[in-house]
């Protein structure tokens, strides 16, 4: 059957998602926004009636602007429990740094209140007719707590549309659920599309090291970490290692928490998570903050990308000091801070430029799959046609070119604001 896909966002770039799939019925493929320092960047105007909208995990840069389609219109909405509940949790911080930094929302309570209405929750590997034309199936992404692969499947094609995922297991998830049977067509993203991951266990030795390392020469190891997953991943990892100085929590990483325990068959060990959040400091006030800062210690902290939080409070406290270090653990999207932190060694603060003497150093943690990863899945698909999106343009190009000289596959990379159909010869 022919088919369109409009590209409305994360079209050589990484962030605001969103796609259009027009079989007959339309359906909405995630709705983000974009996040720099200067501005926020939403994705092309839905200018049709949607049949269903669908969101493929909580991330804002693949939710954040799901409940401005509230304003004019009242999609039916599918996601997974978990997503429901941190994606409103994101929402809402959304309106309340709006309200503080002045600038629209796009969307208010109302709207977030709405979108929880016209939300369907459903698990993993639940098929159910979405339109009278369009079925939907979730299958777990292993990305982030509730993270899911999207399968659609109208007049015996089937569409698959990754969102982000990963293939190997991490130490609070298992492994992407890529046994989706039979594929046709494949929109997946690109993130990491020229290279490979690190080993994971290697890498966690290496951080911890560096945080101790830190801490016995008298400074403050600072982890800007993103609120949903990795903050609690890093937590658990420190805890695991039994580190003996005293490790902190601070900002909405803690409510992102409470979150994600209440749904642990969403986890590969919940047990083990909770004892881990548990034996740290979780911080709640400016006190707090104050006494975090009085002997040697780790302090896990968003935001992941610098762009806001607690985490600049304690970069504009310590950034003189060289026993302390900034450890990044997370993608830094460009035009981000945590970009320019380690491209320049420069942030600013409060319209201030900083130039931080302590040390600056990436961990690789990503919960996006690596190169090997992304073909593994796809070899195991074997579809018709890839559809690359979510990538930088350098990263884009050469996993395409990838693609097609190993697995022969047809790749097509998404262009902001164009259709392709699909199906046609």
């Amino acid at each position: 059957m022919d088919f369109k896909i409009t590209g409305l966002g994360a079209c050589r770039e990484v962030g605001r998602s969103s796609f259009l799939v027009d079989a007959g019925d339309k359906i909405l493929l995630d709705r983000g926004v974009k996040l720099t320092p200067e501005k926020i960047e939403y994705p092309l105007a839905v200018n049709t009636n949607l049949d269903a909208a669908i969101i493929s995990h909580a991330h804002l840069d693949h939710s954040g602007d799901l409940p401005h389609l509230f304003v004019k219109s009242r999609p039916v909405c599918y996601m997974t429990p978990p997503t429901l509940d941190l994606a409103e949790l994101l929402w809402h911080d959304s309106l309340k740094i709006a309200g503080i930094e002045g600038y629209d929302a796009k969307f208010s309570r109302a709207e977030i209140r709405r979108t929880r209405k016209f939300t369907f929750p459903l698990g993993y590997r639940t098929r159910i007719d979405i339109t009278d034309k369009v079925s939907l199936e979730f299958f777990d992404a292993g990305h982030i707590v509730g993270s899911a692969i999207t399968k659609l499947t109208f007049n015996n094609t089937s569409l698959v549309y990754t969102g982000d995922f990963k293939v190997v297991e991490t130490r609070l998830l298992n492994k992407a659920d890529i046994k989706l049977g039979h594929v046709d067509y494949v929109i997946t993203e690109s993130t990491y599309g020229d290279s490979d991951h690190p080993d994971r266990y290697k890498v966690e030795k290496e951080f911890v090291d560096a945080c101790l390392r830190t801490v016995e020469n008298n400074g403050f190891a600072i982890v800007p970490a993103f609120a949903v997953g990795r903050s609690h991943e890093l937590i658990d990892i420190l805890i695991e290692h039994k580190v003996g100085c005293p490790i902190y929590l601070d900002g909405m990483s803690q409510k992102a928490a409470n979150i994600t325990l209440k749904y642990p068959k969403y986890l590969k060990d919940a047990k083990t998570l909770k004892k881990a959040l548990r034996k740290a400091r979780w911080i709640r006030s400016d006190r707090d903050r104050k006494r975090a800062l009085e002997e040697p210690a780790i302090i896990v902290t968003t935001a992941g990308m610098c762009d806001g939080g607690p985490v600049l409070n304690y970069i504009k406290r310590l950034y003189n000091d060289e026993k302390s270090a900034i450890f990044l653990t997370g993608y830094q999207v460009e035009g981000t801070q945590g970009r320019r932190l380690l491209e320049e060694g420069l942030i600013t603060i409060d319209g201030k430029e900083y130039r931080p003497k302590c040390t600056i150093k990436k961990f690789d943690f990503s919960a996006h799959p690596g190169q090997s990863e992304m073909l593994k899945a796809l070899r195991k698909w074997n579809p018709k046609r890839v559809f690359l999106v979510h990538g930088d343009p350098p990263k884009i190009t050469t996993f395409k070119k990838k693609i097609e000289e190993e697995l022969g596959i047809e790749a097509t990379i998404m262009e902001f604001g164009k259709t392709f159909r699909v199906g046609e010869k």
